[in-house]
């Protein structure tokens, strides 16, 4: 059957599995409301791509849910394989959590050689996809860096991608992106404060603090459907295409910035099926009275002609390309990212007649609450003395965590990729 004559159903319950397809695919479903769902029906939901690189191919199987559970309903038991056709091979895929199916072996979708999934579920029902071909192989030429303004105004720092196939046979591209970015904690200090209690004379005392927790890595993955194609081009070529959006004042710009960008290039077919799904993500079309409908993708059922199965079997070559930068080479005078540090002095409260032994007690309270605040000194102050103190006295502030503690964003280990 070819996907050009697969049936769209305008009707409420499209709009539903839409919503709730979005959902399972692609995690952008944050925000709650209340809801109610009506004639609900348990159906298949298939995510997959398999590729042209070497490595173990990745199924996830899932039931639609309702609005008012909590969550997806994760598919465990089936037996999975995809076969190829040209030669009869078959890969066995093995559930290695509930719901997500991993091929026993490593492989790689081969040019002219066609693929075809074929699913059966616990419940004895048997599923099958079209038979799909490896699209062309075409490299990223460019992934960069460039300091620009939205369409909404917003000043920052775009991602853009360049690619160029002189076969023109590609045409159709898809994206996904996993940034990293690096923090430095503004007011981490080399020194942290120990708490003593049951001593008269002693109240804290200076210990060193642990460097990891000054420089950290935090990641971020792209969550929408990046898609575009090359068709009213006179050559199949993408230049400066804007992959990604970074506004002066994000955390991911503060200092040091990485992305790795994946580039698709998948068939006609594949690029219509994320194309309505992209449709209907975009918040202005999401609860509107005109929606795309219900689209069947190219993976049937054999039992039940009828049956609706959510998915698409998709065959993509990739190519993938990193970058790394200096936040400040971009930025320059724009707004940057604000800790929105402030810092909390030692300092008796006079107005209120304070006692010393009451902002002792008060400031061992503050100093101690290490989920929230972080104790650091100023850097341009005197050397503490050795040995505990009897008073909470000289440079010493508290700040929010985040200021202080790289954690609060991310992780202090350095990733293997990294490059300064």
């Amino acid at each position: 059957m070819k996907f050009a004559n697969k049936l769209i159903r305008y009707k409420e319950k499209g709009k539903i599995l839409f919503l709730i397809f979005i959902c399972l695919l692609f995690s952008q479903c944050v925000e709650e409301f209340d809801f109610e769902t009506e004639d609900f029906e348990s159906i298949l939901v298939v995510n997959t791509t398999v590729t042209n690189e070497v490595k173990r191919q990745q199924v996830l199987l899932s039931r639609t849910f309702r609005f008012e559970d909590n969550g997806p309903l994760l598919e465990s038991g089936a037996t999975i394989k995809v076969v190829e056709e040209n030669t009869g091979i078959e890969y066995l895929f093995e559930e290695v959590s509930s719901g997500t199916y991993l091929s026993v072996q490593e492989f790689a979708a081969m040019p002219d050689k066609k693929y075809q999934l074929i699913i059966n579920t616990s419940d004895g029902r048997s599923y099958v996809s079209e038979k799909v071909m490896l699209p062309n192989e075409i490299s990223i030429d460019r992934v960069y860096p460039k300091r620009m303004a939205n369409t909404r105004g917003v000043e920052g720092i775009g991602i853009l991608v360049d690619t160029f196939d002189p076969t023109s046979t590609s045409k159709y591209y898809r994206y996904k992106f996993e940034e990293t970015y690096r923090i430095t904690a503004p007011f981490w200090s080399p020194q942290d404060i120990v708490i003593i209690t049951g001593e008269e004379d002693c109240i804290y005392d200076f210990i060193e603090r642990p460097e990891g927790r000054r420089v950290c890595y935090a990641d971020n993955f792209s969550n929408s459907i990046i898609i575009t194609n090359t068709t009213a081009f006179n050559e199949d070529r993408l230049t400066g295409f804007l992959l990604n959006f970074l506004p002066s004042d994000d955390i991911r710009v503060v200092d040091r910035y990485s992305i790795l960008v994946k580039q698709f290039v998948q068939s006609k077919e594949a690029n219509g099926f994320y194309q309505i799904l992209k449709d209907f993500s975009e918040s202005e079309s999401l609860f509107s009275q005109v929606q795309p409908g219900f689209i069947e993708g190219n993976i049937i059922s054999e039992n039940n002609k009828d049956e609706i199965v959510l998915g698409f079997f998709d065959v993509s070559s990739v190519s993938e390309r990193r970058i790394f930068f200096d936040s400040n080479d971009f930025i320059g005078d724009l707004t940057k990212f604000d800790f929105g540090c402030q810092a909390i002095l030692p300092v008796i409260d006079v107005e209120n007649e304070e006692t010393r032994e009451a902002f002792e007690r008060r400031w061992i309270r503050v100093a101690s609450d290490r989920s929230n605040m972080f104790v650091s000194m100023e850097s341009n102050g005197p050397p503490e003395p050795e040995g505990c103190k009897s008073t909470i006295d000289g440079f010493t502030f508290v700040t929010p965590r985040e200021c202080g503690d790289c954690t609060a964003f991310g992780r202090s280990e350095v990733p293997d990729f990294w490059e300064d």
